[in-house]
């Protein structure tokens, strides 16, 4: 004959405390999340994005020249179609002039790109943004 066992039901009542832990743990991240996503939306200011275009490296390739550039949003909005042109420049008069457009860049961050030029734009370009829309 078997012995009865000590150890109390499955079905008793009380939770065992990896329960309790789990559950704790899991209020204690969605009262935090609830904060945080409260917190951006209350200091998140409504301004336009701010970029800025800094170039990174200029190579040859093939006979064109390659320039590679970051482009920095240092806002609480992000960017969409951002519009970024290339010039190179011999005084006052544009040679050759290039645009790509960046699907976006996000708040507080930085995409890089690169612009194509048949010249050589050692110490005669400027890269710099020229729109971009709201998503």
């Amino acid at each position: 004959m078997a012995k009865p066992s000590k150890s109390r039901p499955i079905e008793s009542g009380e939770g065992h405390w990896i329960e309790w832990l789990t559950g704790s743990v899991s209020t204690i991240g969605v009262i935090a999340l609830i904060g945080w996503v409260g917190f951006e939306a209350a200091t998140q200011s409504d301004g336009a994005p701010e970029l800025s275009v800094k170039t990174i490296s200029s190579a040859s390739r093939d006979g064109e020249y390659q320039v590679m550039f970051d482009v920095e949003n240092a806002a609480d909005r992000t960017a969409a179609d951002v519009a970024v042109r290339g010039e190179i420049t011999a005084g006052n008069t544009v040679i050759e002039t290039v645009e790509i457009t960046l699907d976006y860049v996000p708040m507080h961050s930085r995409t890089r790109a690169g612009l194509i030029f048949r010249n050589d734009p050692a110490g005669r370009s400027r890269i710099f943004a020229t729109g971009f829309s709201e998503p």
